[in-house]
């Protein structure tokens, strides 16, 4: 159990998941031991800086924060990948825009010195 660690590239919801199926071959462990193995387990990243400044000391606990992370970063790159969708298509649209207009699309290579 000691030798597992999070690797490089390996998000929190693979570690966390490899980490249990580790622990729950080894009957009868004290709960501090998996919770400061686990820790120790962790690349530095800012949800091993919260955990280890929080008064968490259980695995359950652990666990508990490590799955509002999980869910809070999916929510958050689910945004960013939204929002660089929506700049996407607005710039698909602005394109399609000056396609249609080509008095416009002169005037715009005039002004930006660009050849057709």
């Amino acid at each position: 159990m000691a030798k597992i660690r999070q690797l490089k590239g390996e998000d929190l919801k693979e570690y966390v998941q490899k980490f249990n199926d580790e622990v729950m071959l080894i009957p009868n462990l004290l709960d501090g031991i998996p919770y400061i193995t686990f820790l120790n387990g962790l690349l530095p990243h800012r949800f091993k800086f919260s955990l280890a400044a929080s008064k968490v000391t259980t695995m359950a606990d652990a666990l508990r924060r490590a799955q509002d992370f999980i869910q809070v970063t999916g929510i958050c790159v689910g945004d960013e990948f939204n929002h660089q969708e929506s700049r996407k298509r607005l710039g698909e649209d602005r394109d399609a825009q000056l396609d249609t207009c080509p008095k416009r699309n002169e005037e715009r290579r005039r002004r930006f010195h660009t050849s057709p």
